[in-house]
């Protein structure tokens, strides 16, 4: 009987056999990396992981052309500024960069053409850049995107309330997860969120000082100290009927950019 890769976007349930035969026909490979780390009182810890792992899977559900195959997702993140708080697992920087460099040049040396990391966590923009540089200047094209953001003029006509963009824990990202998890955790959370706060200051910020980082195009981590409400926007705001809203808008958006990536005429440096 011939085997059929085509059957799935999940590479970790082919063989070797159909993962050559999906590289030879052009498919592209993608990574998801998100983070395991405090998502406030309402969302579980692994919510980065699990949101961009099920997104990057809808998109490639979607998407045509190139097959897409989703890689096996890594747990764990860059996430040292959510240290204080129980659940955060964090790698080193050192690590996450070596990870995401190790499994580039795994795909590469076994004739893929080009790699696309998908990102759930904001903490790992900085360290992707880097590592995204450093390979394309070796070679190897390999560039990342964050999950949310092809879509977000499209999913920002569906977000509601007060916050007007993706924060931590916030409307967006716990009506997509009122979308993605079961039941019964969706009702949890729902339960969770009643009657919080909308929280429109930077979590950098020590009580309610001026804020001198953003106007002027500035960075500060966004360490989550203890005893900090853990979020970031307005996360009370949040419906399952908006998340499902978002997470459509999400996905077809990923799912253009997939087919976009896939034929872009991308410079690498020298091998």
């Amino acid at each position: 009987m011939a085997e059929d890769w085509r059957r799935t976007h999940d590479w970790g349930s082919l063989t070797r056999r159909e993962i050559a035969a999906a590289r030879d026909a052009g498919a592209l490979p993608v990574l998801t990396v998100g983070s395991v780390e405090q998502h406030a009182d309402h969302l579980p810890v692994d919510t980065d992981t699990l949101s961009a792992h099920r997104v990057a899977h809808l998109a490639a559900a979607r998407c045509a052309d190139p097959h897409v195959l989703v890689l096996p997702t890594p747990s764990f993140g860059f996430s040292p500024h959510h240290r204080s708080w129980a659940g955060t697992v964090t790698l080193s920087l050192a690590t996450f960069v070596g990870m995401v460099t190790d499994v580039a040049e795994s795909v590469h040396r076994t004739g893929f053409s080009r790699l696309l990391v998908v990102n759930g966590h904001g903490g790992n923009q900085g360290p992707l850049t880097s590592a995204c540089t450093t390979l394309a200047s070796r070679g190897l094209a390999v560039g990342y995107v964050n999950y949310f953001a092809p879509g977000k003029q499209q999913w920002l006509e569906s977000l509601p309330g007060a916050h007007r963009e993706v924060g931590h824990a916030c409307a967006y990202e716990t009506g997509l997860q009122l979308a993605l998890r079961e039941k019964a955790e969706a009702g949890r959370i729902a339960g969770r969120i009643a009657g919080l706060p909308p929280r429109l200051s930077p979590c950098y910020l020590d009580g309610n000082a001026a804020d001198p980082m953003k106007p002027a195009g500035g960075y500060w981590a966004p360490v989550f100290v203890p005893g900090d409400v853990g979020y970031v926007g307005d996360p009370a705001a949040a419906t399952a009927d908006s998340g499902q809203a978002i997470l459509d808008a999400t996905v077809a958006a990923l799912a253009r950019f997939y087919a976009d990536f896939a034929v872009a005429s991308l410079r690498v440096g020298p091998l």
